[in-house]
């Protein structure tokens, strides 16, 4: 196809444009001898060589590695032979980049490379994007001719890097490092590590959870939709804090001008005689102002910076999801982006995760009224209130979504917010529906009473009767169905209907004592005797899979919660277990201050808390390594039985008796 004058007018001008798109991230001139990094981002030769050697002398020490200049991303030299002043030159070159701005320098015309090779001269016409390399025209109609070669991407040479961004693809691996014939085809959950068949045998045989890439890429939907959350969720939720972030900045000086105003106005009668203390006031607020200034400064880049790695990972992920391999876009990017929002969110909550709200006045000097003479005109009035909210829970929210766990731990602490109070009841368990209601287990009667409670009034507004001693309740929110557990051998089914419970059932299949459940995944795991079984809660649910045995009881009370595939619950020992989902022992917890734990809920930010039998809540980490004491003595519960958390998981519901003492999760 022939090309006209203004078609190639129009590339030369997309290309003239090419350089000011490829800066540096160091020096922030035009990339020199590009070079590309496993995370996609590209260097000048020169500039990583010089952090490299920077971040070994920082360190003190031979360094194996080192970590991107841009996302953190730890970087490993491949050949730990070679000298520290030859791993920039080993690194992946970004061929792409380097084509582009060869073209683009002087409009000098590209060589084709085969003919090179043979020390021939041709200008390069056509690019093949598998073989990474500028063909003539005589030797790309070779190039096509051949059955191994003929289905690759032959793009024309001026459009080189149009939609990949410069990206140079070839930095993602695909082959397995310790087998360099073998393709990476397998993910270990467990060592969060990617390898090839060969190593899966040698290195993982024993994991719980080794599965192949492509396994992974049909059953996660995660993968597919990471473009959509990347622009759309969490693109949009950081901007929506570095909006408020801005506002706090602009509150903050229109505060320090209002305050400033008001002193001016005071001292308008006296001002030959205050001068002096007048101009100590402004450096005193100067100071409080550029403080406040720097402080917002710090969280507002830190947030520019995020955007902008957002919009390199989604700009990425488009590239790689267009032009990248399957093994490159569903699976080895995606934990690459993984870490990086890990990286930087983690970053994050350590500056931003416990902020204040700063109320600024003047304060007026009552003795300056009496007397001339004074030393100054006042002085500040900062009040510091503690923000409602945190300002990063969106931020943890969606990194959830992302399979990013983000733990907190340090400051954790409880406040309580108020009692709800329900006369002549015996309050045994209970879970939050959705945001609008509470649904209680009541013992005071027999048959025993589900009382559906408005979360926000505290009224009940429907009451059932269920024919069981209520013991554990489980909402289902993908079935809008609750499963109840009983003292006796019973377990029960219940439809929600608006603000009705409907539909009561007996699970039929169901024999044995039970006691706490939850789900995970497509199932719900429940306490099954001295075992942990499962079942598919479909209508009517399908009979219980064979479990793994636990040290429990589910004749009495017990605590169950599940979170990132692995099972925490309580056992007769008064101990806190945490195992793998097919029962493998992870750690297990006990302390002389928790003396009978009974049930127990996993906040998103990886803490679990733990509710005592003889009236105390503790935290501990979910390591299993760190414990706090939230409270020892609730404000009403005397005896209690159960705990559930809300729904934006910071609110905790503690309940027995007659009582239900609610109290909110905060951090320091």
């Amino acid at each position: 196809m022939t090309q006209t004058g203004s078609d190639m007018n129009k590339r030369t001008m997309d290309l003239s444009k090419s350089s000011d798109t490829f800066p540096c991230p160091v020096c922030s001139e035009t990339l020199k001898s590009p070079k590309i990094l496993p995370c996609l981002h590209s260097f000048c030769e020169q500039c990583i060589h010089e952090f490299i050697l920077s971040t070994a002398r920082k360190k003190d020490i031979a360094i194996k590695d080192f970590n991107c200049p841009v996302c953190r991303t730890v970087v490993k030299q491949k050949d730990a032979e070679a000298k520290l002043d030859q791993w920039a030159k080993s690194l992946q070159d970004n061929v792409i980049i380097n084509t582009v701005l060869t073209m683009d320098h002087g409009n000098k015309a590209l060589e084709c490379q085969t003919c090179k090779r043979y020390n021939q001269t041709f200008e390069a016409k056509s690019w093949c994007k598998q073989c990474y390399e500028a063909f003539c025209e005589k030797c790309i109609s070779m190039h096509n001719r051949m059955t191994l070669l003929m289905t690759h991407d032959v793009v024309p040479i001026e459009d080189v890097g149009r939609k990949t961004g410069g990206l140079d693809l070839r930095a993602v691996s695909e082959y397995c490092g310790m087998h360099p014939l073998k393709m990476v085809d397998v993910f270990c959950f467990q060592h969060k590590t990617a390898c090839c068949g060969l190593c899966a045998g040698i290195n993982h045989r024993k994991c719980d959870n080794v599965k192949s890439i492509e396994e992974i890429v049909h059953s996660s939907g995660m993968y597919k939709t990471l473009l959509e959350k990347l622009n759309d969720i969490l693109r949009e939720s950081t901007t929506t804090l570095l909006q408020a972030k801005q506002q706090e900045k602009a509150n903050i000086k229109v505060m320090a001008e209002n305050t400033e105003e008001d002193a001016a106005n005071f001292i308008q009668g006296i001002r030959s005689k205050l001068d002096i203390c007048f101009e100590t006031f402004k450096k005193q607020l100067t100071v409080f102002h550029d403080e406040q200034n720097t402080r917002l400064n710090i969280r507002i880049r830190l947030l520019e910076q995020l955007i902008q790695s957002i919009e390199h990972w989604a700009k990425v992920t488009e590239v790689v999801q267009t032009s990248g391999s399957i093994t490159q876009f569903f699976f080895l990017h995606v934990e690459t982006v993984k870490k990086q929002i890990e990286n930087s969110t983690t970053e994050l909550e350590q500056i931003c995760g416990s902020d204040i709200d700063i109320y600024l006045s003047f304060k007026k000097n009552e003795t300056l009224q009496k007397v001339e003479s004074v030393d100054q005109i006042g002085s500040l009035s900062i009040e510091e209130r503690e923000k409602d909210t945190n300002q990063m829970g969106d931020v943890f929210k969606i990194c959830s979504n992302f399979e990013i766990c983000i733990q907190r731990f340090e400051g954790i602490r409880i406040e309580h917010l108020r009692t709800m109070h329900f006369p002549g009841s015996k309050l045994t368990c209970g879970v939050c529906i959705a945001d609008k209601f509470i649904l209680l287990g009541d013992a005071s009667t027999n048959p025993n009473i589900l009382h559906l409670v408005d979360i926000t009034t505290g009224l009940t507004i429907n009451k059932t009767k269920i024919t069981g001693s209520v013991k554990r309740l489980y909402f289902d929110k993908d079935l809008s169905r609750i499963f109840i557990s009983c003292y006796t051998k019973k377990l029960f089914s219940a439809d929600l209907k608006g603000e009705t419970i409907a539909h009561i059932n007996r699970v039929s299949f169901n024999t044995d004592f039970v006691g706490a459940l939850c789900r995970f995944d497509k199932h719900i795991y429940i306490i099954v005797d001295d075992s942990v079984k499962k079942f598919f809660p479909s209508d009517p649910p399908m009979e219980m899979t064979r479990g793994f045995p636990t040290n429990t009881n589910s004749r009495g009370l017990n605590g169950m919660t599940i979170s990132k595939e692995k099972i925490f619950y309580t056992t007769i020992e008064k101990e806190i277990k945490c195992s793998s989902l097919n029962g493998r022992n992870i750690f297990t917890y006990k302390s002389d201050k928790i003396r009978n734990p009974v049930s127990i809920v996993m906040l998103s930010l990886n803490v679990l808390i733990i509710l005592d039998k003889k009236g105390a809540l503790y935290a501990l980490s979910n390591d299993g390594k760190k414990q706090a004491t939230l409270l020892e003595k609730f404000e009403k519960v005397v005896d209690p039985w159960d705990m559930w958390i809300s729904t934006d998981d910071n609110t905790v519901y503690i309940a027995g008796g007659e009582y239900i003492d609610v109290f909110k999760i905060k951090f320091d």
